[in-house]
């Protein structure tokens, strides 16, 4: 196997991550991640090494941080990679400088003490850290401040380059492809579990993983889905019952989609179909404001006065996502598009990706959901979700 991205798009991620470094004011940086059969925290690493950790697990006789591993980065050096396996997948990392131990987090800490650092050493990953392992750094780097700073990296990611944007063009393909498969099979009479497994394998197929594939109808609809544990049941939706469907996860290379649809099984009344409609209307209406130079407190603003203009009920999904949509790319990103969340400084830029949503509910008809991913361009937004707006 090769690397997806050649060597020259790392070597410009690790340039521009010490230029983010150099502006904090820190002159070395140690990132932490984790894989394990999980992707929501593997993004930084991945993003400058390529490197996944496939061993999950609790801690052993022999082991520590399973599936964690960090990177080094140093003003005037090479990244270094610390991982939990006994070898390093050459064809596919990155970085040169690795080094393999049961113990990641020890191995960070001697590493950095033989390299004579001390003082204030910006830490990313502070959010996922167990206490346990943060309290190693300190014992054996006692002469290191652990300065916080879990956006570092991420602030670098927003902006996408062309080869990840080309990337993500690929796993559009794939999202819609299955998110039409998954909706499709809802109204045609499938149980939600044999609908979720129809898009499921569309999307493996085609080379992508999946995180969750939720699905929702009946009396549960203003959840997010109706069995959490795995996002889809047994049960099948009844003619003339509204159902939702989600699909998440890296669908190629590691970036992540997370369109979302409702429909009816059957034809839909008119009520129904006001609903569904509307939903779809405040994330169409929103990608269009989204354009370069544009505050997101402007955009959010705007979608609570459509939600509002609509009326109808507040359901718990609503409660649950008190926002329009978000940053996305190796995971689930910020800033978010929210009157609540939202900061004032944040402003749509060229080459960001976005995920738009909205949620719309109304007492004695149901629950809407609907998304759509989107590049931010110069010229004008492009659509990587493609499946119908209303099915």
């Amino acid at each position: 196997m090769e690397r997806y991205f050649p060597l020259d798009e790392y070597e410009a991620r690790w340039n521009r991550v010490q230029k983010e470094m150099k502006r904090r004011g820190f002159a070395t940086t140690v990132v932490f991640g984790r894989g394990g059969g999980t992707t929501d925290n593997c993004g930084d690493i991945l993003y400058l090494s390529n490197h996944y950790a496939i061993s999950s697990g609790m801690d052993s006789l022999i082991w520590t941080a399973r599936s964690f591993a960090g990177i080094i980065l140093q003003e005037g050096l090479s990244p270094q990679l610390h991982i939990d396996e006994p070898e390093v997948r050459r064809d596919l990392v990155s970085v040169d400088d690795v080094l393999s131990s049961n113990h990641p987090f020890e191995s960070v800490a001697r590493s950095l003490v033989e390299r004579g650092v001390k003082g204030p050493v910006a830490l990313v990953g502070t959010n996922l850290i167990p206490v346990k392992y943060y309290r190693e750094l300190e014992a054996i780097a006692p002469d290191i401040e652990w300065v916080p700073a879990d956006d570092l990296v991420r602030s670098v990611r927003r902006i996408k380059s062309k080869r990840e944007l080309d990337c993500y063009r690929v796993a559009g393909e794939t999202a819609t492809a299955g998110m039409t498969i998954l909706m499709e099979s809802l109204i045609c009479g499938m149980s939600e579990r044999e609908a979720a497994g129809e898009a499921a394998r569309e999307v493996v197929r085609r080379g992508g993983r999946i995180q969750m594939i939720g699905t929702n109808h009946g009396d549960t609809l203003g959840f997010d889905q109706r069995f959490p544990l795995t996002g889809y049941s047994a049960d099948v939706p009844d003619v003339g019952d509204i159902v939702t469907g989600t699909l998440h996860g890296p669908l190629f290379q590691g970036y992540y989609l997370d369109p979302g649809r409702t429909a009816v099984r059957g034809k839909a009344n008119s009520e129904q179909l006001r609903l569904i409609e509307a939903a779809g209307n405040i994330v169409h209406s929103l990608s269009d404001m989204l354009r370069p130079g544009t505050k997101l407190l402007d955009v959010a603003a705007e979608g609570d006065r459509m939600t509002a203009a609509f009326g109808g009920s507040i359901s718990p999904i609503m409660k649950n996502f008190p926002f329009y949509g978000h940053g996305i790319g190796l995971g689930f990103e910020l800033p978010r598009i929210s009157t609540t969340m939202s900061m004032p400084e944040d402003v749509v830029e060229e080459n960001m990706v976005f995920g738009v949503e909205a949620f719309l509910s109304l007492d004695g008809v149901g629950a809407a959901f609907f998304e759509d991913i989107i590049i931010i361009g110069k010229d004008g937004n492009e659509l990587l979700t493609k499946s119908p707006s209303v099915f």
